[in-house]
C-alpha cells in the first residue's frame, strides 16, 4: 500500500517525469478517496434482482465546484448527485457494498484493479466537458458481463424520459441523448490542478498574447517554441504577458506554462488544425494566416475544399466525406477553396447565412447520428470561405441513402465505402469522451 500512495501522491504533485497517460491500481484511488472528508459525486444505479446495482459513478476532488443535490428515482432505475464523504466512495471502490441516503448500493464485482490514468491540458476535450484549467482524469472500465440497463419508459420521482440512455445524459450531462452516453466506464474521477492555466491566448499578426491564471505560479516559465529556436518569460503571478511574432505564428508553434521540467498548461499550434472543436481560450485576429495553414498540405486525409455550396451528386460526396471525418479523427470542409486550393471566397451574391443553414440541414437530414461540427465564416483578402469543422465522434456515422445506412472512411484524399472490418471496429470503439 505505501508503493501504492508514494506512486499516486507523486503523481498529484506533478513531480519531474510524469507521464500524460498511464495506469493507476485502484487500491491507490481508493487509499486517496480515503483521506478526503467529501467529494461531489454524481451516481447511476439500476434495478437488478431486487437491489440497486452501481452502473456509473463520477467523482470530482472539488470543495469549489457549485453542487446542487439532487435525486432523480425510478422502479428500475434512480440518479443521484450530492456530497458523500470519500470513504464511502473509496469502499464502493473497492467493491463493498455501501448505504447511499436510504438506497443500498451494490457495485459490481470483480472490479477493475487499475485505472486508467490522464492528464488534460486546460480546455482539452474528451467528449462532453471541457474545463479551462487542466486536470487529471481516473477511468474504470466496467465489466463487459454486467447486465445492461432495460429499455423501458421511465416514470416517477424525476422527469419522465422514455429509456435509461436519455435519463442518463440528461442528469449526468444535461445533453440530449446520443449513442456517446451508453459509456462502458463505471468510474471516472477528476482533480482539477489549477497551479495555472491559459485563460485566453490572443494570436495576432505580429503578436501573441496570452493571458496566465493560477493558484501557484511561483518560478514559473512562460515558454513560446517553434523550430528554429524559442522565448521565455520568467513569471511567479497572474498576468498578461506577449511574444513578438514578426514574421507572423511559425509552424507547429508550442505555447509552455511551466515549472523547471514539468508542464502547467500548454496549447499547440499545429499546421493544420483540422476539424477539431475550436479551443474556447484562443482567438485568431489573423484570419489569413490561419486559412493558409490549413491549406498548407492541400487535400488530404484531413481537409476536402469546394468552390461552392454543392449540389446534386456532389452534395452527396461532401455528405458522405463528413461522415468519414466524424468516424474517424475529425476534418474540415472549406468551401470557397477550388479543388487547386485557390482561394475564390463564396459567391457574393449568395447571402451567408442562409448558406450555413442550408448545410445544416443537409447534415441533420442525412447523417446518422448528427455529428459534432461547427460552422464559421474566415475572411481572406476580402473574400470569405465558410468553414465547416468536424469532430471525430469516436464511433461511426452513416450516410442515409434512402433506407440504407452507408458508412465511408477517408482513405488520402478520397472518400471511400468503409469495410466491414472498419465498420465493426468503430461500433466496438470505447469512446472516451464523458467527463464529470
Amino acid at each position: 500500500m505505501t508503493f501504492y500512495l508514494v506512486r499516486l501522491h507523486t503523481l498529484l504533485r506533478g513531480e519531474p517525469g510524469m507521464v500524460n497517460s498511464g495506469q493507476t491500481e485502484t487500491v491507490a484511488l481508493a487509499a486517496m478517496l480515503s483521506e478526503r472528508a467529501a467529494v461531489n459525486a454524481r451516481l447511476a444505479l439500476v434495478a437488478d434482482a431486487q437491489q440497486w446495482r452501481l452502473h456509473h459513478g463520477q467523482v470530482t476532488f472539488d470543495d469549489d465546484a457549485p453542487l446542487k443535490e439532487r435525486a432523480w428515482r425510478y422502479d428500475t432505475a434512480a440518479f443521484l448527485e450530492m456530497r458523500l464523504p470519500g470513504s464511502t466512495i473509496a469502499a464502493l471502490l473497492r467493491g463493498e457494498e455501501q448505504d447511499v441516503q436510504d438506497i443500498h448500493v451494490v457495485p459490481p464485482n470483480p472490479q477493475s484493479s487499475s485505472a486508467s490514468t490522464y492528464r488534460l491540458r486546460g480546455q482539452e476535450d474528451r467528449g462532453w466537458m471541457t474545463t479551462s484549467w487542466p486536470r487529471t482524469e481516473w477511468t474504470i472500465s466496467r465489466n463487459s458481463s454486467t447486465p445492461q440497463p432495460g429499455y423501458g419508459l421511465l416514470v416517477g420521482d424525476g422527469p419522465s424520459f422514455l429509456n435509461f440512455d436519455q435519463a442518463f445524459s440528461a442528469f449526468l450531462y444535461q445533453r440530449p441523448h446520443d449513442s456517446n452516453a451508453n459509456r462502458s466506464d463505471l468510474w471516472r474521477i477528476v482533480l482539477p490542478q489549477r497551479a495555472g492555466w491559459f485563460s485566453k491566448i490572443t494570436i495576432g499578426p505580429d503578436l501573441l498574447t496570452a493571458v496566465v491564471d493560477g493558484e501557484n505560479l511561483t518560478a514559473a516559465v512562460l515558454e513560446l517554441s517553434w523550430a528554429a529556436g524559442n522565448q521565455t518569460h520568467s513569471l511567479d503571478s497572474a498576468g498578461i504577458y506577449s511574444f513578438a511574432l514578426p514574421d507572423g505564428l511559425a509552424r507547429d508553434s508550442l505555447l509552455m506554462l511551466r515549472r523547471e521540467d514539468q508542464w502547467l498548461d500548454w496549447r499547440s499550434f499545429p499546421a493544420p488544425a483540422y476539424g477539431r472543436a475550436r479551443d474556447a481560450s484562443v482567438v485568431w485576429e489573423q484570419p489569413g494566416p490561419e486559412l493558409n495553414l490549413l491549406l498548407a498540405n492541400g487535400e488530404g486525409q484531413h481537409l476536402e475544399c469546394k468552390r461552392e455550396v454543392p449540389e446534386g451528386e456532389s452534395r452527396k460526396k461532401m455528405l458522405k466525406t463528413i461522415a468519414a471525418f466524424a468516424s474517424k479523427d475529425g476534418g474540415t470542409i472549406l468551401i470557397g477553396v477550388q479543388d487547386d486550393l485557390q482561394i475564390v471566397g463564396l459567391p457574393e451574391q449568395l447571402n451567408i447565412d442562409k448558406q450555413t443553414l442550408q448545410i445544416a440541414s443537409m447534415i441533420r437530414d442525412n447523417l446518422e447520428p448528427v455529428p459534432i461540427y461547427e460552422s464559421r465564416v474566415i475572411d481572406h483578402d476580402g473574400k470569405k470561405v465558410l468553414a465547416i469543422e468536424v469532430s471525430g465522434g469516436g464511433q461511426m456515422y452513416a450516410y442515409r441513402n434512402g433506407q440504407r445506412l452507408e458508412f465511408y472512411v477517408r482513405v488520402g484524399p478520397n472518400t471511400v465505402p468503409a469495410r466491414h472490418h472498419e465498420i465493426a471496429a468503430g461500433f466496438q470503439q470505447d469512446p472516451t469522451a464523458t467527463t464529470f
